[in-house]
């Protein structure tokens, strides 16, 4: 079964969303590599830690997950968020090439004061980091043939100027026959009557996640939540 769980733009928890206009500045956008580890994210999103915590809890060894996987990650969220908004997306050579200039300290940097540094390299408002736990192809359980592809991630959109989490959206899915999952049979078809490699179902996740992305998000006339 799969979940999505979104938390709505800051704006939402103290009244009605400001007013978009034709004079609206467009936001710009940069998306960094995935973090990949074992460390899973909080469900309910308000105790959800994971930008405060070092990117060395994060970013720990797990055989489990597939060694591409936060690559390909990286590159389907891109990708989406290019077919969306277009050149608010700044390019994955130059995000590489931020990337690469700053040296990260793996026990006092985090995923939030991460976005604010690439922001600044970048000019950009808003920074999209994203986790990844869980990512692995039917039958890599050890003693179960049969076992599905089973995918796992988290999508944060970071204020750069602030540090503070827009939006945010998860997916935990393992695929089932709909035989087996007659609750969600719905979306067990969208995937196809077929067995699907962890890449097919991370892209089918990215979808599904992104679904619940507020359209204005990189269009507002003012990101910053209020204090």
């Amino acid at each position: 079964m799969a979940s999505v769980t979104a938390l709505a733009p800051a704006w939402a928890e103290s009244g009605p969303s400001p007013q978009t206009s034709s004079t609206s500045t467009l936001r710009r956008a940069a998306v960094a590599t995935f973090l990949v580890g074992p460390r899973q994210p909080e469900i309910d999103e308000s105790m959800d830690q994971t930008l405060s915590c070092p990117i060395g809890e994060i970013c720990m060894d797990d055989p489990s997950i597939l060694p591409h996987a936060g690559a390909t990650l990286t590159r389907l969220v891109d990708r989406y968020l290019r077919g969306r908004f277009g050149q608010q997306i700044v390019s994955r050579t130059e995000m590489r090439n931020a990337e690469t200039e700053i040296q990260l300290n793996q026990e006092t940097d985090t995923p939030r004061t991460l976005a604010e540094r690439l922001g600044r390299l970048l000019e950009v408002d808003v920074v999209v980091i994203g986790t990844v736990w869980r990512y692995r192809d039917r039958g890599a359980i050890e003693g179960v043939p049969d076992s599905p592809a089973s995918v796992a991630f988290a999508v944060y959109f970071i204020d750069a100027s602030n540090g503070h989490m827009l939006w945010r959206g998860l997916y935990d899915g393992t695929q089932r026959t709909v035989s087996k999952d007659l609750l969600h049979a719905g979306k067990q078809l969208k995937m196809g009557l077929k067995w699907l490699t962890a890449d097919e179902l991370a892209a089918h996740g990215v979808r599904e996640c992104f679904s619940a992305l507020p359209p204005t998000l990189l269009s507002l006339a003012d990101l910053n939540p209020p204090n």
